[in-house]
Parts: C-alpha cells; structure tokens; sequence
C-alpha cells in the first residue's frame, strides 16, 4: 500500500509547489512539464512493468521500480532548473508507473480470491487519500523547507516502503516464457505522447499552433487504431 501511496502522492503534492519552482528556477512557460513529464512516463510505464512483473517477479520488480523513483527525487532536489527538474520528473515516473501497477497485481497475486474484494478497497482508499494529502503536504513543505523538501520527502518514506516489501512473499515468475511486445509499447508511447503533448499545446497557444495540433491529433488516431489492431493478433500483448 505505501508504494501506491508514493506514486499516487507525488503526482499531487509537486502541483502546490509550482509556483515556488518557477519563482526559484524561472522559466514560467515550461513549468508545467514538471507535471506533464511525470504523468507520461507513469502512464508509459504501467504495462511495461505489468509484464515484467509476470516474467520476473512482482516484488523483484517493484524494488527496481521503487529505486528508481527514489534515485529520481534526489535528482529532482537537486536540479537547477526547470527542463533539468522535468527530465528527473520523467525518471521519477517510470519508477512511479511500475509502484502503481506492481501494488495492484500484487493483490490478485497474494491475497486469496474471498479478501480482494476488501484489499481492493483498502487500495482505493490510499489512492484517494494520497490524492488529498499531496497538496496540503506540498504546501506545508514548500513554505517551512522550500520546493526541494517535496522531492526529498520522498527518500524516507521510501525506505520504509522497501522494509516492508521485504514481507511480501517473493515469486520466481517465469524466465523461460520471456517475449516483449516491443511493437507495442512504440505504438503506445507514440499515442500517449502525441495525445498528451496535443492537449499541452491547446491549452497553452489555442489556435496558433492549428497545424500542429492537426497533426499530433491524426498521429494519436493512427497510431490508437494500430495499437488495438497490433494488440489483438499478437500472441504475447504488452495491453
């Protein structure tokens, strides 16, 4: 449950500390990729650690996720400026993404069938308070410890995330049945990236930037309509 709570929890408690980085970093216009950076590379992340969770183990997985988003928060503290912050914002997702869907499989994997209904409450129940404890955190921290202490929050909470995995039973998961969808995973970093980076550029230019969007909108439709072709004719779907 904590590492749910982490990954949910650090996509809200850096939105009340943006203001403070702009103010400290500068370059207002590309702050909110501070936001943006991490939500792509979770929402990237998320199947490529489910079927690496089924070949190589659950737990196992999420350790490697786990490090590395605690590796990226250092580097979020300490980063000097905003394309730098949002470039370890994107590391700390791809190990966000991997905490997010590593917790959920972990419940149909260890709990037996009559208690996931429960478990699965109780997961629900740290998404949502996470959800509101991130900004009320982000706001306390940010204004007694400064913008850095959002980031560095983090490393302990981690720590004892990583004790109590040590509780999780291990599994071996299965090496000889290894096949990747790498095709895939390209289709769908192509329709995550081009949908979200349409949406960033309407909000920010409107209607300046027409062709653009028309064209990062027609690369998010192909690309969606080969990703569900691609996905229900190979043997082994990354989705």
């Amino acid at each position: 449950m904590l590492p749910m709570f982490l990954a949910v929890a650090d996509q809200t408690i850096v939105a009340t500390a943006l203001p403070a980085i702009a103010g400290s970093l500068g370059n207002v216009e590309q702050i909110s990729w501070v936001v943006i950076s991490y939500l792509v590379a979770a929402t990237i992340a998320a199947p490529v650690y489910g079927r690496f969770g089924d070949v190589f183990g659950r737990r196992r997985v999420m350790y490697v996720g786990l490090a590395i988003f605690i590796i990226a928060s250092l580097f979020c503290a300490w980063a000097p400026s905003v394309v730098l912050l949002s470039l370890a914002r994107l590391l700390q997702g791809l190990g966000g993404g991997g905490l997010m869907t590593s917790s959920q499989a972990l419940i149909g994997e260890t709990i037996p069938p009559r208690e996931r209904g429960r478990y699965q409450g109780y997961l629900a129940a740290v998404v949502v308070s996470s959800s509101t404890f991130g900004p009320v955190a982000g706001g306390y921290l940010t204004q007694h410890f400064g913008w850095q202490s959002v980031f560095l929050v983090n490393l302990p909470i981690g720590a004892l995330a990583g004790l109590l995995m040590l509780r999780l039973p291990a599994h071996q998961g299965r090496d000889d049945d290894w096949q990747f969808d790498s095709k895939g995973l390209g289709l769908f970093i192509l329709f995550v990236g081009s949908t979200l980076l349409a949406i960033e550029l309407s909000q920010r230019f409107e209607t300046t930037l027409t062709p653009v969007l028309i064209g990062l909108a027609i690369c998010a439709i192909v690309s969606l309509i080969l990703l569900v072709r691609h996905e229900t004719r190979t043997a082994s779907p990354l989705l």
